[in-house]
């Protein structure tokens, strides 16, 4: 780093033990307070949606092209009646169509057929022996099919809502730090083509896309990537496989005056903080974003 130019926050084993432990903590407590009663509210919100698949089909026993005619947005319920849930990649090479959002009606039938053959016994037992549910088979296998697309849906809310958090914090502590937001979302080529003091949303850098962009005052550029992690293994896969490899690629394309900074939230291993430390990774944490507003304001001296 030039003599120049205001060296970025770097921490000692210690320190960083710390952060992870604090932020591990920050964790742990989402999942407990918030945990339950997200996935209660999402089940009630799919149960109706089961629900009406049953009575549509009669109790899958009559799951034909009719219910995606009447119904194209079906097949994401349907898709939780196999043995194991289909991915909708997997439906849709299964149908052997276009790929879709609502069922096309030229491919309601085989929607049908695709699911009818994957369907699961376990579940539905009624179907393999020719005759119709007993009640208490019938709720069980509405509640266990609700249960299975919650947790998809539980999920796959909570990585998005994690994401979005982290930026917008991100976003406001540059704010804080006087940096304007740029509303371009041109791919950047060359350090000149965000101006200093500005900072953008998920743009492309050098070809690959950075969650947070930054031109600090001194006119270096600060690519800022989330991360959330819920466990070790998952922490090095995305720190230093995915954010690693993305600041040697922006390092090599802009040159030393291309830094990387990584905003963290949930669980990672120590290990996992030093190598990427030490890879020229800045360690930043969503649970205190101040050390990245004093870098920030830092460089305008």
């Amino acid at each position: 780093m030039s003599p120049s130019f205001v060296a970025p926050p770097r921490w000692t084993a210690a320190e960083l033990k710390a952060a992870r432990d604090a932020s591990e903590d920050a964790f742990t407590h989402l999942r407990r307070e918030e945990g339950p009663k997200a996935f209660e509210q999402v089940y009630n919100q799919l149960r109706p949606r089961v629900e009406q698949v049953f009575e549509a089909s009669d109790d899958i026993q009559n799951l034909t092209g009719k219910v995606f005619e009447a119904d194209p947005q079906a097949w994401q319920a349907c898709r939780y009646l196999c043995g194991p849930p289909i991915s909708q990649e997997d439906l849709w090479t299964l149908v052997g169509g276009p790929k879709f959002r609502s069922v096309p009606p030229d491919y309601a039938e085989d929607t049908a057929e695709a699911i009818r053959d994957v369907v699961d016994p376990v579940r539905f037992p009624w179907l393999v022996q020719g005759r119709p549910p007993w009640p208490d088979e019938r709720d069980a296998a509405i509640m266990a099919t609700t249960v299975l697309w919650a947790a998809q849906q539980t999920g796959t809310e909570r990585r998005g809502e994690a994401s979005s958090r982290q930026e917008t914090s991100t976003a406001k502590t540059l704010d804080d730090a006087g940096l304007t937001l740029e509303p371009s979302r041109a791919p950047i080529q060359f350090i000149d083509d965000m101006p200093r003091g500005g900072y953008s949303r998920e743009r492309r850098l050098a070809g690959a896309k950075c969650d947070v962009p930054a031109r600090l005052f001194d006119g270096r550029l600060l690519a800022l990537e989330c991360k959330v992690s819920n466990g070790p293994k998952n922490g090095w896969k995305r720190v230093n496989r995915e954010v690693g490899g993305k600041s040697d690629a922006w390092r090599a394309h802009f040159g030393s005056q291309a830094l990387t900074g990584v905003i963290l939230a949930g669980v990672f291993d120590l290990s996992c903080l030093i190598t990427a430390q030490d890879r020229g990774v800045v360690i930043l944490w969503e649970h205190d974003l101040t050390p990245l507003r004093e870098f920030v304001e830092s460089t305008s001296a």
